[in-house]
């Protein structure tokens, strides 16, 4: 499977299919830049009796978040993760080569997703002559970053880097397909939501072989490392990044700001999230009984090629 998504990777890769300004999509004022059903407080009785025209900048910084946390989770959280195995594979492996060839073209991939997603969070400033928004302190992010503190091993560092970004390519899938299928929000915001959209159903199933193919030579405990990273990143993923909201409703000025991130609370659609990552697990041989079927390895079997 991984030789056939390799192959296909030349015409599946939707943004390798060369530079797109998008100045063929003409730009609408009168369209949402994002869709409303993703907003976590889109119930919220302040939200709903807000004016059309802070209603339309909120929607406008929806997508500014949406996109800053997208250059985050490619650059801090998928990228290290590729670069982990395309420098060095682990040493059980028999398709090291293999891996290394579709783990590069996923990287690649995320770069370029990111100058997509840059550009196209610049063009709706631009056209709606909004300030840009300058927030950095995503939950997932810190998160990451405390779990690797945390390690005491580099055997734990490195799966811990895996797992989030496996988790994260999965779960990005159920975000994007909102935006990806809804026509009614501005042209270049659904037509890039759906470039990543394309690509990332393809990168979850080139992390999920990936990940099958490494769990044959990872121990008991180094599965039930895994399995736990994996299923902790489902809460950290549907956050939903009220610091960022905080930030993008002070420019804005909206009223009652305070009153919608205290009752929004953090965590969004924790279920449908759950129920992917359950499916991925299951797929690459982590569930429970799989974990404890499994006779221990020493950790030594994360060992890499040098």
């Amino acid at each position: 499977m991984l030789q056939r998504l390799s192959a296909l990777w030349r015409t599946r890769a939707a943004v390798n299919q060369g530079p797109n300004d998008y100045a063929d999509l003409v730009f609408d004022p009168a369209k949402s830049d994002f869709s409303e059903s993703l907003l976590p407080f889109k119930q919220h009785e302040a939200w709903l009796s807000t004016p059309a025209e802070l209603k339309s900048q909120a929607l406008s910084y929806a997508w500014a978040i949406y996109n800053l946390k997208t250059v985050y989770i490619e650059c801090d959280i998928v990228t290290p993760a590729c670069e982990d195995l395309i420098k060095a594979p682990p040493g059980f492996t028999r398709n090291r080569d293999l891996i290394q060839d579709v783990i590069s073209e996923a990287l690649l991939d995320e770069a370029l997703h990111t100058r997509m997603s840059i550009g196209a969070c610049n063009y709706i400033y631009r056209e709606r002559g909004l300030a840009p928004l300058a927030f950095e302190d995503f939950n997932l992010v810190r998160w990451r970053d405390d779990a690797l503190a945390g390690c005491g091993a580099e055997w734990e560092r490195r799966l811990t880097r895996f797992g989030i970004a496996c988790a994260s390519e999965t779960l990005i899938t159920d975000y994007l397909k909102t935006m990806a299928e809804d026509q009614s929000i501005q042209a270049i915001c659904h037509q890039v939501t759906r470039t990543h959209a394309v690509d990332e159903w393809s990168h979850s199933s080139v992390f999920s072989f990936v990940a099958a193919d490494l769990v044959h030579g990872l121990s008991q405990a180094e599965r039930g490392y895994l399995r736990e990273i994996i299923l902790k990143t489902v809460q950290l993923f549907a956050n939903n990044e009220l610091g960022a909201w905080r930030a993008a409703f002070q420019l804005i000025g909206l009223p009652h700001q305070d009153d919608i991130l205290r009752d929004t609370g953090d965590s969004n659609e924790i279920g449908v999230y759950t129920d992917s990552v359950e499916a991925l697990i299951e797929r690459i041989g982590l569930t429970d009984r799989a974990v404890r079927a499994t006779t221990s390895l020493p950790s030594a079997s994360l060992e890499v090629v040098s």
